[in-house]
């Protein structure tokens, strides 16, 4: 059956090639193949339709139900903190539960008893000024037996009718491990404590200046003050910052030359010398931007922590929005520490790919046989590396994410795969170059720095990575897709063995310079001259900054 539908789309695919009809046709395609799947495969478990399958999952509990075999659980939380967990018995099907009741329903009308003590709906005529449903001076919480069940009620001197806040089940006690009546005064004594303190805390005292607000007055100063600091640290790595990139302007500016109407082969073998003679300044250049690039890094990441610190306490400070705090610290939060993990996971390894290049540099390239140009090519296998790390890294952290929203892992792997097969299709060019410049790294047919020609274009090889290839030539920096690039011809592989054997007495980075700098005939037009006006610094002007 899949060979038959892969045949299909093949067919499907091949029989409408023309520009206009191509992406109205790969989205058809993708639909069908879509539609095809998820109908008629069948999973492992059952037999039944992966739809089918999401839908069960879908409909499990929420992350914050325990299921314990028969008896599932779900905490209390009250004021922002959890007070007791109940328990009930397993609901396997939500979508239909009977004459069952979720423990989640359960504790949800509980936290709504509870909450309806502490509201301000009744407002008192008395001096006091209390503004909470029930006074607290006159609160009392007791346990009644109704039709043999126990049951925890609250009542004041303003209410003659007690409200009802929690029954004590047999379940609850067997999930608790104590007798119903001893777990029921256990639940009136945490309850009667957590319902006075929270009526003591909206009482005008608790908010004043000398309460509640001088405490919120006091977290925004410091919050405030926190920020000021952290941004005071931020100005001189943005100077940093600034003048490096201006010191690689200038260096780039001293390689290149203005775009002209033609480029000798001598302009090439210069560019190509000042080049390779600035390529170290240069790598120099980028690290000390990557390093400062990553202390800007963990300075706005400290910002955010102030001002999720800030905020958090600024909220925990009110009892009206305390309640609030769990939920900002449950999937903002966690959100944020997954963004935060996943960029320094991808930074870390960017480090990683140049530590390890670094060391290959050190330990292998001493002993290859053209030292200079694996150089070059480390460089460019880096630089085609490092994107793909960023998208698996950051592909994996929003797989991650999704996963704790509560969607089922099966659901987003399946979802990922579709839609990188519909990207497949729609983005076949990038497929082609992606896979064109994954050979030319394989098959070492150029890197940076090599003087190379495709035919309709000549010029050093200034960037590339794995989609396309950037030649600096007379007419300004042309971009050329890797696909596109069906014939190449390397004017500068190999010269160094070449001219080592023509000139053996010729030793240090200017005579290997000069010994490999032209490939086109048997001449070297830098012997005995200096093509830099007579400096052996090996350094362009600028880089003196």
């Amino acid at each position: 059956m899949l060979r038959k539908l892969v045949q299909l789309v093949q067919n499907f695919a091949q029989s409408w090639e023309q520009p206009a009809h191509s992406g109205l046709h790969i989205t058809i395609v993708g639909l069908l193949a879509f539609a095809l799947f998820t109908a008629w495969v069948p999973t492992t478990f059952g037999h039944l339709p992966v739809l089918k399958v999401w839908e069960q999952q879908l409909q499990q509990p929420s992350h914050e139900v325990k299921r314990l075999g028969n008896l599932e659980t779900a905490p209390v939380i009250f004021d922002g903190a959890p007070l007791f967990t109940l328990a009930s018995p397993t609901v396997w099907d939500r979508s239909q539960p009977g004459n069952q009741l979720p423990v989640e329903i359960r504790s949800q009308q509980v936290e709504a008893n509870l909450n309806r003590v502490i509201e301000g709906s009744f407002v008192h005529g008395n001096k006091d000024g209390i503004l909470t449903n029930f006074d607290p001076q006159t609160l009392q919480v007791s346990v009644i037996s109704l039709n043999d069940v126990p049951v925890i009620i609250a009542g004041d001197g303003y209410h003659s009718q007690p409200l009802k806040l929690v029954t004590v089940t047999h379940v609850d006690a067997e999930y608790n491990g104590q007798p119903v009546a001893a777990l029921a005064e256990q639940w009136r004594s945490l309850i009667y404590q957590s319902l006075y303190a929270a009526l003591m805390e909206r009482s005008p005292e608790a908010l004043s200046l000398h309460g509640k607000l001088g405490e919120s007055l006091i977290v925004l100063a410091i919050m405030l003050g926190a920020s000021v600091v952290l941004w005071l640290l931020q100005v001189p790595l943005k100077r940093r910052n600034r003048r490096l990139r201006l010191q690689q302007a200038a260096v780039a500016a001293e390689i290149y030359p203005e775009p002209s109407r033609g480029m000798t082969e001598f302009d090439l073998i210069a560019l190509r010398a000042r080049f390779l003679d600035s390529f170290q300044h240069q790598k120099t250049l980028q690290q000390q931007r990557r390093v400062v690039g990553f202390f800007r890094w963990l300075l706005a990441w400290a910002q955010v922590l102030v001002w999720t610190v800030g905020l958090i306490l600024a909220l925990t400070a009110f009892p009206w929005t305390r309640q609030y705090v769990r939920q900002f610290l449950g999937t903002p939060t966690t959100l944020l520490l997954i963004w935060f993990f996943t960029s320094l996971v991808s930074r870390l390894g960017s480090g990683l790919l140049h530590l390890l290049a670094d060391a290959w540099v050190k330990f292998g390239a001493a002993a290859a046989d053209d030292p200079q140009r694996d150089v070059l090519r480390i460089s460019t296998i880096l630089a085609s590396i490092k994107p793909v790390k960023t998208v698996v890294v950051y592909g994996i952290g929003i797989i991650a994410a999704l996963v704790y929203l509560g969607l089922p892992l099966s659901l987003v792997l399946t979802l990922a795969g579709i839609v990188g097969l519909a990207l497949l299709l729609i983005c076949q060019n990038f497929v082609r170059d992606g896979l064109m410049g994954c050979l030319i790294l394989w098959e070492d047919q150029y890197a940076i720095g090599d003087v190379i020609s495709t035919g309709q274009h000549t010029g050093l090889v200034e960037r590339m990575n794995l989609r396309l290839t950037q030649l600096r030539h007379a007419g300004g920096l042309v971009s050329l897709a890797n696909s596109s690039i069906a014939q190449v011809t390397n004017l500068t592989q190999n010269w160094q063995q070449r001219q080592e054997a023509l000139h053996p007495k010729a030793i240090g980075p200017r005579a290997t310079a000069n010994g490999i700098a032209n490939p086109f005939n048997g001449t070297d037009p830098f012997n005995g001259m200096d093509p830099f006006g007579g400096s052996d610094s090996g350094e362009p002007t600028a880089s003196e900054g």
